[in-house]
């Protein structure tokens, strides 16, 4: 029902490169222009159906049931011309309401969890800075529960990153086993000789929100090299449009994509890995992501502590050769794993039931807590918040006693130094 950093769009032209019949059904707004906005004319009313409602109006009643009825005939003429549906974790055209009745009809549905779709509200930094925090926290915790409970009840099968499937009962498939669908890019020009012909060097940031993707740390940390000796400037680019973020990343060396992240390649990195340049993506998780995740599924980004993302600049800043070497790796993982082509094959797998064994993931074996887009300070506060509003019933991981368990334990979090 809209996209996601280019995802929906690519997944597309990837069913449909491998010759099947496939269309976006995008409702949505597109201010980072991902892709084509060419649709069929009721499509584009129901598009702009849905704008109108959400727009505060006297006549926004009116707008919403003219936008239901549309949606309704959207769904019939859906279920005579599709054989298998892709949602975004909450999407469907009914609210929900219609993916038991598909699954009835016979057609196969999965649904892809982003992150912030599924991830519990404490633990997710974003909503903490807006202030969703101790009660707030708990009902928006709690409605994110009921949602997933919804749709794991009528599905077909589940992709999901397990770093933030807290809120999940149901096995999901690992979303690096599925992927970033990436198209094919040229190799953007590679820096000189040892770098004689470009100095500074150039770092690229481009955070789609400064504040849970860290943007204060990350300049901080590319000022503490330049003081150190790094001869290096740091250039952010936000709110641009999908081709001009891509522009930056050719004419870059590397990038940092975020620092408190729970993922190793997000849609930012992948765009800079299509492109050959590396990516620094800083976070706590990572240890026990390596424990769940086989090595050759992991992609190839230099993974570091958030507070080690300084010193991760000075390196790939004084080792062009490892630079190349590892933007490279970055590259052929996204060519050869993450094709349009390949993640929609993987799709159909799903369609089929026919899933590898490796591909799945058991939430109950979910133990990280330190969530994403914040210190941990900030996290460890967020449960306490939450503990102290509701109890532990209120962190809604009771069917998890071991990582309930440890939210309760980094409750009680105090720096080292």
């Amino acid at each position: 029902m809209g996209e996601t950093a280019g995802y929906c769009g690519q997944l597309v032209a990837g069913f449909r490169a491998i010759g099947l019949r496939a269309d976006h059904l995008d409702l949505g707004a597109d201010p980072l222009s991902y892709g084509s906005r060419r649709a069929r004319a009721h499509v584009r009313l129901a598009r702009w159906l849905e704008q109108r409602r959400r727009a505060r109006t006297r006549l926004r009643s009116v707008w919403t049931a003219l936008h239901r009825c549309t949606m309704v005939l959207l769904l019939v003429h859906a279920v005579f011309t599709y054989d298998a549906f892709v949602f975004r974790g909450g999407d469907s055209f009914l609210g929900l309401r219609d993916l038991a009745l598909l699954r009835r009809l016979g057609k196969r549905v999965v649904v892809v969890f982003f992150g912030s779709d599924s991830r519990p509200s404490y633990l997710n930094g974003a909503e903490v800075a807006r202030g969703i925090v101790g009660g707030r926290a708990v009902a928006e915790t709690a409605a994110k529960r009921r949602m997933v409970e919804r749709i794991e009840a009528s599905v077909t099968a589940i992709v999901c990153h397990p770093m933030s499937a807290h809120l999940h009962r149901r096995p999901v498939v690992a979303f690096l086993h599925v992927g970033i669908p990436r198209p094919r890019l040229p190799p953007a020009p590679s820096d000189g000789p040892l770098d004689a012909e470009r100095r500074p060097l150039r770092v690229l940031h481009a955070p789609s929100r400064a504040v849970d993707k860290g943007t204060d740390l990350v300049r901080a940390a590319v000022e503490k090299a330049r003081d150190d000796g790094v001869d290096i400037e740091l250039d952010i680019v936000s709110g641009r449009p999908n081709d001009e973020v891509l522009a930056a990343i050719a004419s870059c060396d590397f990038v940092i994509d975020q620092a408190f992240a729970d993922t190793p390649m997000g849609g930012f990195a992948a765009e800079a890995a299509a492109l050959g340049r590396p990516a620094i993506v800083g976070g706590y998780g990572w240890d026990e992501l390596r424990r769940i995740t086989p090595g050759d599924a992991l992609p190839p980004s230099h993974l570091c502590a958030p507070e080690e993302i300084s010193t991760a600049v000075t390196f790939l800043a004084s080792d062009p050769a490892h630079r190349r070497e590892l933007g490279e790796r970055a590259r052929r993982y996204v060519t050869q794993r993450w094709s349009p082509e390949l993640v929609a094959r993987r799709f159909v797998t799903l369609f089929a039931d026919e899933a590898p064994a490796d591909w799945w993931f058991d939430p109950a074996e979910t133990a990280y807590v330190q969530g994403v887009g914040m210190n941990e300070g900030a996290a460890a506060e967020a449960v306490r918040d939450v503990l102290a509003s509701a109890g532990r019933a209120g962190l809604c991981v009771d069917d998890k006693p071991v990582l309930q368990q440890r939210l309760e334990e980094f409750a009680t979090w105090k720096p080292t130094s």
